[in-house]
């Protein structure tokens, strides 16, 4: 059978209409669901590798589509909506829960500050990417790390510091890295009534406003501190209540919610736009920017006139697209580089059922250019740490940097390296924070290599190198060894946990309901290493 086009679930010929909450847009040629932060990174790589234009919707929540019709892929992260307690305080949200279903779990854990998210409309990702804030409360007040995946395949850790701007602002607004999960923190408690009680109070509000009698996309326009007061009493004094284009319609109860009343088009939004820009400029001196994020190809004068950044289309002169990701030329030459880093989360996406605080990353030390010159040195370095430092509790009976045959059965991290040119081949390298290590390699799962029967330190020497210090412990990897493994410039990796106490942990994660299973080369993270 001839290879899917994507390796997630995707369909074709999709109307947009069916995708955003605005109920607007053209067809696109696919629409991509990945269920995980790999499936999310070889679905980039094979756009990039076709050329084909990309745009990420989340769950479309904010964003408005052209009518035109869209030859690439949409990717849609409906089915990335797993959501679970890492501790006491901190929650797990993968990019495509509902705030609303976030708000409810926290109300069942008994953990107020998560109130205001209820019939919040769209999903953990595009609130975190936007800083999404309303009733005096955002996103970033409660956000500690953010996970995202880049368009070179590499999943990154970011911290609340690095991300969160000011008012709706953040850096991954300016990057193409795309948001695949979040560790929120919420220390206070309350009786679940209570908290049930003023999550109700915000609906109750959503509804006395008709924020729902039609599709849209919420607030159209952020508020400008500079103008004195908030966009919808600028656009309300300004008598744009009730004014339609086509079937577009600002709304009768809140001045900066355009409603599609039914066949509106995405020009009839824009229009409404442009003239609520304008006259909020030209009549009442205020300079407002679009809270509604535009995807795809629209006319260049109106995107001009809503103040949205566009690149021409040179085969409809007048016409520019927007919101779409672009493909870098090469990787990031900037070395060293990360290609995986971030928190192992429970194999099972179990409740409080995995230590929080345990931490991996892969650096690439050199590009490959260097590294072919010198292929003996490292060429990436795999580190983990484990904040309390009693997580790795079982220790074997063994001096500190011994190699070790069964080593799995202690408390140990993991890195596997996959051969991503359709063969079963891999390695497994395991590590203790004292050092002792393991390395195997495998021609299909589980099954061992010819001459790697039976484990041996002579097999590696010299090329995989395990170390321990006080701010972590992992190996270095020489590239004479990862050469065979390494495809057009492609490198295929996947780091796990084993406490050796039926506590397993993943990252990048995925999500199985049988007994845990690391050797599925399939499954792991597809990254460019430049």
């Amino acid at each position: 059978m001839p290879d899917p086009m994507f390796p997630c679930p995707f369909d074709e010929r999709v109307s947009l209409a069916t995708v955003g909450y605005y109920g607007i847009g053209g067809e696109a040629r696919w629409v991509v669901h990945p269920r995980s932060a790999a499936e999310i990174a070889a679905s980039l790589d094979r756009c990039g590798k076709l050329k084909l234009p990309v745009i990420v919707a989340g769950k479309g929540s904010n964003m408005l589509f052209s009518d035109e019709e869209f030859p690439g892929a949409v990717i849609v992260l409906d089915l990335m909506n797993r959501m679970f307690r890492v501790s006491d305080e901190l929650f797990f949200c993968e990019a495509g829960v509902e705030n609303t279903d976030a708000a409810l779990m926290l109300q069942r854990a008994g953990r107020s500050g998560g109130e205001w998210l209820y019939r919040l409309p769209g999903a953990i990702g595009a609130t975190v990417r936007m800083n999404g804030r309303c009733y005096g409360r955002e996103i970033s007040g409660v956000t500690r790390s953010v996970v995202t995946v880049g368009l070179d395949g590499a999943v990154r850790w970011r911290s609340a510091e690095e991300v969160f701007l000011g008012y709706k602002e953040t850096s991954l607004m300016r990057s193409s890295e795309i948001v695949v999960g979040a560790v929120l923190e919420f220390a206070d408690e309350d009786a679940p009534d209570a908290i049930g009680a003023r999550m109700r109070e915000f609906g109750d509000d959503r509804d006395a406003k008709h924020q729902f009698d039609f599709p849209s996309c919420g607030s159209t326009f952020k508020n400008s501190y500079e103008a004195g007061r908030p966009s919808g009493q600028i656009f309300d004094a300004l008598g744009f209540r009730g004014r339609r284009e086509g079937g577009a319609q600002v709304s009768d109860h809140h001045a900066n919610f355009i409603f599609n009343t039914g066949g509106a088009r995405a020009t009839d939004v824009l229009k409404l736009c442009a003239a609520m820009r304008t006259e909020a400029r030209e009549q009442a001196g205020a300079m407002l920017e679009l809270e509604l994020q535009c995807a795809g190809l629209f006319e260049t004068a109106l995107l001009d006139a809503c103040g949205i950044a566009s690149t021409p289309e040179p085969s409809r002169p007048g016409y520019g697209w927007t919101g779409l990701l672009r493909f870098p030329e090469a990787a990031d030459a900037a070395f060293p580089r990360t290609l995986l880093h971030g928190p192992a989360l429970d194999y099972f996406c179990r409740d409080a059922a995995f230590p929080a605080g345990i931490a991996v990353e892969v650096e690439q030390f050199v590009s490959l250019d260097e590294a072919r010159q010198s292929p003996e040195r490292p060429f990436i370095r795999w580190t983990t740490r484990d904040e309390s430092g009693a997580a790795f509790a079982l220790r074997p009976e063994a001096p500190a940097g011994a190699f070790v045959d069964h080593l799995w059965e202690s408390s140990v991290s993991e890195l596997f390296i996959a051969d991503g040119s359709g063969s079963a081949e891999y390695l497994e390298f395991e590590v203790t924070p004292e050092a002792h290590w393991l390395a195997l390699r495998f021609d299909a799962p589980r099954q061992r290599a010819a001459g790697h029967e039976t484990p041996s330190d002579a097999l590696w020497r010299g090329q995989a190198t395990p170390f321990a210090s006080e701010t972590g412990f992992g190996m270095e990897l020489s590239y004479a060894m990862l050469e065979p493994f390494i495809h057009d410039g492609r490198l295929t990796l996947q780091n796990a946990v084993s406490l050796g106490d039926g506590r397993y942990g993943l990252f990048p994660w995925w999500h199985d309901e049988e007994a845990p299973d690391f050797h599925q080369p399939t499954r792991y993270c597809v990254v460019r290493v430049g």
